[in-house]
């Protein structure tokens, strides 16, 4: 059952946000004095920076028409990508980067912060707080959009252009963010296989969430 107390979404939303920042400002290497260069390369941070962008707009918004029950959920497409964003960015990172998130045998924080609790707070704002069934059912591919924007630039900065976007879980090894992006490692073929895949399977995703969106609204 969708909580309708605005009072408990906003909370909800600032510790998020809480989480959030110190995830990016110590993941930017700012809370230890020394700002990363590679810190906009990684697709986790571009996700968790979308988010918070987001959500702070979103706690204005509800702070800002907390007497009008019609307005629950602020620019729910928005809302969406930065949803599967982030799921993307957590189903990765467990399942091909799990590694990084231990270093000399103890939990990088940031990590963990970014690749499971701000997603995961995520996907459990929209399971508590929106109304269902706003789902639209071009939503899915809508969704990728900043996933495609992102290897778009990616492959063309890192590869045309001969930019540095390597760094983060990589180190110098390649120009790339990341390994499975590199033509030169992966070959062309393999890159495409694994943008192609990982395009559906997430896409696949946002539908699965789609028709949980709608059952949900049936049995409200």
């Amino acid at each position: 059952m969708r909580i309708k107390n605005k009072t408990a979404s906003i909370v909800w939303k600032v510790v998020l946000l809480v989480f959030g920042t110190y995830g990016l400002l110590d993941g930017s290497g700012i809370l230890a004095g020394a700002y990363s260069p590679n810190f906009p390369h990684m697709f986790t941070n571009i996700s968790n920076l979308f988010a918070w962008v987001y959500f702070l707009v979103a706690v204005i918004w509800l702070v800002r028409n907390r007497d009008d029950q019609e307005a629950v959920t602020f620019a729910p497409q928005v809302k969406y990508t930065a949803t599967i964003s982030l799921l993307v960015t957590m189903l990765i990172a467990h399942f091909m980067l799990f590694d990084a998130l231990f270093k000399d045998g103890q939990i990088v924080w940031h990590i963990l912060v970014l690749h499971y609790v701000v997603p995961i707070m995520t996907l459990l704002d929209w399971a508590l707080f929106d109304k269902k069934g706003k789902m639209p059912v071009w939503g899915p591919f809508a969704w990728m959009s900043l996933v495609v924007v992102y290897l778009v630039v990616v492959m063309v900065c890192a590869g045309p252009l001969g930019m540095y976007m390597g760094g983060g879980t990589t180190g110098d090894v390649t120009r790339y963010p990341y390994t499975f992006l590199d033509p030169g490692i992966s070959g062309v073929g393999g890159v495409a296989a694994f943008c192609g895949v990982m395009f559906a399977a997430f896409v696949a995703l946002g539908y699965i969430l789609f028709g949980i969106d709608r059952l949900l609204a049936r049995k409200s």
